[in-house]
């Protein structure tokens, strides 16, 4: 095993764990939209922004980062921009202490947050490409579970934090401290990748424009059905999956919406990824990445209809339990869809499969928009239920996966 690069990767998900926990976008950044007078839309916006944009980005980013024989400079570029966007939206917060207005604010957060995320997806392909290039078979199924288990650690413990700031400060400065907390962490984080060895690959394709890179996209699918397929229901699965900060913005009306909530709800979720990782592991040994997909589709496409009745309750203590969830969902959908993808590349293409993956994910990427506008147009409990119908779909396509997923 490369220890080297084993510790570099760990150090990494347990300081990046912290700074997603600061600037979760299920409850945190939701919470803060709502609370400067957002709505819907507006969490639409960045929630389009926050997870679609990354997966689309790849798109521009894939002709390039595919054809240069060395990733980690790349890598180490798209981090330290990252730091820079974050501490870019402390500033906005702080700038928004003294200067209140709503459409300036949302603006500046919005370019900082496209920032933000488009330097992630530059990293984002550099850094599958070294997971995939640095370990093999079970050492690689070891580490994406060790990965994902100290990084839900990292989360619960940065989550009792996030609760502490957002109860005895008051707002917005207590998400500015928020902000500027997570670009310090996220510089720590990027000592790991520092460390990491790279192996060189030796690149057989020339540099491809984006156009042409887009009218591969048809052959590559054709010719990898597997790859057809995990994205098909990582399509679907994400229906559901987006809809948790509507979910988040929705509950202004219906509780106390103070930090103590938030943080407890984020508390809560984190949670849930760490219990449920040690059952997620076991399903991965057992059944593969194809086992664990079947139960992510199950546990998924469940959340919308049970968010609807535990909404109608009005008791927090069933919330509670629902963001639990939440979290296992999370966290099974991450190992899951990244274990896949992993799976079914080689160090010679999985450059490639990831910006084909990103490219095509177009429900992350485009139903975020469309989602906030239909909670305007549709009733709330239509869109609950036909989102988890969506995704339980994908059980139809986790079917049609073969080796090695399985």
């Amino acid at each position: 095993m490369n220890k080297r690069n084993f510790y570099g990767f760990l150090w990494h998900a347990l300081w990046f764990a912290f700074t997603s926990a600061f600037t979760d976008y299920n409850t945190v950044l939701p919470a803060l939209i709502v609370k400067a007078g957002g709505g819907m839309w507006h969490i639409g916006v960045l929630t389009f922004i926050s997870i679609g944009v990354p997966l689309a980005s790849q798109l521009l980013f894939t002709p390039f980062i595919e054809t240069r024989p060395q990733k980690k400079p790349f890598l180490l570029l798209g981090i330290n921009l990252r730091i820079v966007a974050l501490a870019g939206i402390g500033f906005t917060i702080y700038w928004f202490l003294h200067n209140p207005s709503f459409t300036l604010f949302m603006i500046n957060v919005y370019l900082w947050m496209l920032f933000f995320t488009f330097s992630g997806a530059f990293a984002g392909l550099s850094y599958t490409h070294l997971l995939g290039l640095s370990f093999e078979g079970d050492e690689r199924k070891h580490l994406i579970v060790s990965k994902q288990v100290l990084s839900a650690i990292g989360l619960a413990l940065s989550a009792t934090a996030v609760t502490f700031i957002l109860r005895q400060k008051p707002y917005p400065s207590n998400y500015m401290q928020l902000f500027f907390m997570a670009s310090g962490m996220l510089l720590v984080a990027s000592a790991g990748f520092w460390v990491l060895n790279e192996k060189t690959v030796k690149i057989k394709k020339n540099r491809t424009s984006i156009l042409n890179f887009l009218k591969r996209i048809p052959q590559i699918l054709r010719n990898n059905k597997n790859l057809t397929y995990l994205i098909i229901t990582a399509n679907l699965l994400s229906a559901s999956m987006i809809l948790i900060p509507f979910i988040t913005g929705s509950l202004k009306g219906k509780f106390e919406f103070s930090g103590s909530l938030i943080g407890n709800l984020l508390i809560f979720q984190y949670a849930g990824m760490i219990v449920s990782n040690w059952v997620w592991k076991k399903i991965v040994k057992t059944k593969g990445f194809k086992g664990l997909l079947k139960m992510t589709a199950l546990l998924i496409g469940s959340m919308p209809p049970m968010a609807y009745f535990i909404l109608q309750l009005n008791m927090v203590l069933p919330l509670y339990f629902f963001f639990f969830l939440v979290g296992s969902g999370i966290s099974a959908f991450k190992i899951a869809i990244e274990g896949g993808l992993l799976e079914i590349s080689t160090n010679e293409n999985r450059v490639l499969f990831t910006g084909v993956f990103g490219a095509t994910n177009l429900i992350s990427s485009l139903f975020p928009l469309l989602t906030g506008l239909l909670f305007y147009l549709i009733s709330p409990a239509f869109i609950l239920f036909a989102f988890g119908l969506i995704s339980l779909s994908a059980l139809f396509f986790i079917k049609k996966l073969t080796c090695p997923v399985d």
